[in-house]
């Protein structure tokens, strides 16, 4: 297990509270927002308003993880996130099933807001024409430009109110695992991005 799960709560980082993720079928995707769609993770979580906190490494001045809390019950161990067909029993020894960052970005989306970025992107683009750079250029920076470059809420469908929480992973690209925080009742009480910084 990562050394950060056992460090987050004993005050070796330093949490700052972003904004709400709306889970709207419930189903969590985490990836690289501008690379990557994939499909979510195999456990689901009831629908509803979610808060969203990153964990700071002040010494490397970075963010080292990013939680979505389902409750304010303290997780007592930690369980791999995985998408159906991956068994945990299967992986070698200091594997990890994750998802690659190639933009130093990564997110939490409900499995539809994905969906809802991906229209949006195809209509921004037919919106501008030759005027289209890139999603990331064209909507997306401009949005982490308002809370220093660190992170975002990016709305994909006011109708539903749908959003994609995009923030920086860690020192940059990598392949990052995720993880769901259980209490000592045995219920998912959170998940977490580890970025690899500690």
């Amino acid at each position: 297990m990562s050394k950060l799960l056992h460090e987050i709560y004993n005050g070796a980082l330093r949490p700052e509270n972003l904004e709400k993720l709306k889970l709207y079928s419930g189903k969590i995707v985490a990836c690289d927002p501008m690379i990557s769609h994939p499909v979510p993770f195999e456990r689901s979580i009831a629908p509803g308003e979610y808060p969203v906190v990153a964990w700071w490494n002040d010494e490397g001045d970075c963010i080292a993880a990013v939680e979505l809390k389902f409750s304010e019950s303290q997780p007592v161990r930690w369980e791999m996130a995985t998408k159906e067909g991956q068994r945990i029993d299967n992986l070698e020894e200091g594997h990890i099933y994750g998802y690659p960052v190639d933009t130093g970005l990564g997110c939490f989306a409900d499995g539809e807001a994905i969906i809802k970025m991906d229209e949006l992107e195809t209509k921004i683009q037919r919106e501008r024409g030759e005027d289209f750079i890139s999603f990331y250029d064209d909507v997306v920076d401009d949005l982490l430009t308002e809370n220093n470059d660190t992170w975002c809420n990016l709305i994909v469908s006011e109708d539903k109110g749908l959003n994609v929480m995009i923030f920086r992973s860690g020192y940059g690209d990598g392949f990052y695992a995720s993880y769901w925080g259980i209490d000592e009742g045995g219920n998912i009480v959170s998940i977490v991005t580890d970025f690899n910084v500690l």
